[in-house]
């Protein structure tokens, strides 16, 4: 009976590094792993606000709904999009046609004491932006949707509940002007 010869491969661990960064470098730049793609409906999630008031997200709604996702790291990339929103429900009539919701990914600060650190908080932001901000405190929201940590995330859900836009990071002029048609759209 002939015997068969096993060989064992070293791979060093710079070279599965290497390996893995080629890899990661083939995905297409800017790409999502797991966000919804347009025409996808939208996944029911339950939020609350830090005094624990619910809001069921179930679509289809009445309005559109525009969904601002953060974390206290990413709070800041959307900026830009914030500041024109704000100038937009100031100004524009069918700002009031259009169900804007701020979520915080709290999961982190979950647990005692950091909860009630973390409502005081939520409470002074929303205060200071004159909008609820819904708390993700077991990262609900975050796991339906297979959203990224740190990384500021925009959707857009139409009136029959299917995600008309979709984007995450800082959203440049051109990507704000292209969510805001797609907004517009929706409220005429």
């Amino acid at each position: 009976m002939k015997q068969a010869f096993v060989r064992k491969i070293r791979v060093s661990p710079l070279i599965l590094g290497k390996v893995f960064l080629v890899l990661l470098l083939l995905l297409p730049a800017g790409s999502a792993l797991a966000l919804p793609g347009v025409g996808q409906s939208a996944r029911r999630v339950v939020v609350e606000d830090p005094d624990g008031r619910a809001m069921d997200l179930a679509f289809p709604r009445e309005k559109p709904t525009l969904i601002l996702y953060e974390d206290r790291k990413s709070a800041t990339q959307n900026q830009a999009l914030k500041e024109e929103l704000n100038r937009l429900a100031a100004t524009k009539a069918e700002a009031k046609q259009i169900q804007f919701v701020a979520i915080a990914d709290t999961s982190d600060y979950r647990g005692w004491p950091l909860r009630g650190f973390a409502e005081r908080s939520v409470r002074k932001k929303s205060a200071e932006v004159g909008q609820i901000i819904y708390c993700d405190w077991e990262g609900k929201f975050r796991k339906a949707y297979n959203l990224r940590r740190g990384v500021s995330t925009v959707l857009l859900v139409g009136k029959d509940g299917r995600v008309e836009y979709a984007a995450e990071g800082k959203l440049d002029a051109p990507a704000r002007s292209k969510l805001l048609a797609l907004l517009w759209a929706q409220v005429r």
